[in-house]
């Protein structure tokens, strides 16, 4: 069987089992299998796959045809060209999230050493990516949950900078940051609706309820954020910048505007409400 079978083959599994892009995860893989980029496989696939390697491969398609998310089998996953170590007990970065990073990197243009701090911070992809784009800033990621923590404390370690400040602590805690006054606040806080998670794929499900649960309407998060975060700590000319479900963007900005000069639902890529800013 060449490498190339050996892929095949994997494809073929994933497709029999429902897997949204069996293509593509059992190239991820093989790749990982191998332990070579995309460019090399290509290169190599016509050799023979060795027994250990089938051995391998075919244990970690096996996990994905399960439900297993393919960048927990991973470990590693990217987010703004940087990585992230991700697993069981973190949330998963996404692409539409990246939109937080980038409207913070505009917001932030002019000041040199701005101080941000980042609520329900997870695998801390958010904070280290616009720590990453302003050196001099100081950014705090504020995480609850120790599997969560942990995973953060790797990523700040991983991506080799000492900017990000990790803070064990709670969103409803109104002393968690101390004295300390962001110039930006950023959030991609749990937003599902308490009985709709069962409803979810078997995948997203793998990742931890206590990143998904937004309570029984889906917007526990977002109150306190407008009525104390906004509303008494953030000062003028200041902003907060926070994710949202596709249905959401109106009643949360509905929820800031009380507290805020300026206050905007912004669309993805896909055309779904994604983003709500408010600015002091």
């Amino acid at each position: 069987m060449t490498i190339n079978d050996l892929y095949r083959t994997g494809i073929d599994i994933l497709k029999s089992n429902n897997i949204e892009d069996p293509e593509f995860d059992a190239r991820c893989l093989i790749e990982a299998s191998l332990n070579i980029d995309t460019t090399r496989f290509f290169m190599i696939r016509s050799q023979k796959a060795e027994e250990q390697i089938q051995k391998i491969y075919l244990n970690l398609i096996e996990r994905r045809k399960n439900g297993e998310p393919l960048q927990y089998i991973l470990g590693k996953w990217a987010f703004m060209d940087n990585e992230f170590f991700v697993g069981e007990g973190v949330l998963i970065p996404r692409p539409e999230t990246e939109m937080l990073v980038e409207l913070a990197k505009d917001f932030l243009v002019a000041n040199r050493t701005p101080v941000i701090v980042d609520f329900c911070s997870g695998s801390g992809c958010i904070a280290i990516s616009i720590a990453k784009l302003f050196p001099k800033a100081r950014v705090y990621a504020v995480e609850k949950y120790d599997e969560a923590f942990s995973y953060l404390k790797r990523n700040i370690t991983l991506n080799g900078i000492d900017n990000v400040f990790a803070v064990k602590g709670d969103i409803f805690d109104k002393n968690v940051i101390g004295g300390i006054i962001p110039d930006l606040i950023v959030s991609n806080p749990p937003y599902i609706i308490s009985k709709e998670i069962k409803s979810l794929s078997d995948e997203v499900r793998n990742e931890p309820v206590t990143a998904l649960d937004g309570g029984n309407d889906g917007y526990d998060f977002y109150r306190i954020l407008a009525d104390f975060w906004l509303k008494e700590y953030l000062q003028n000319g200041t902003a907060m910048f926070v994710e949202c479900g596709e249905t959401q963007g109106d009643y949360i900005k509905a929820l800031f505007s009380k507290y805020c000069d300026k206050c905007e639902v912004l669309y993805d890529f896909n055309g779904l409400q994604r983003i709500v800013t408010a600015f002091k």
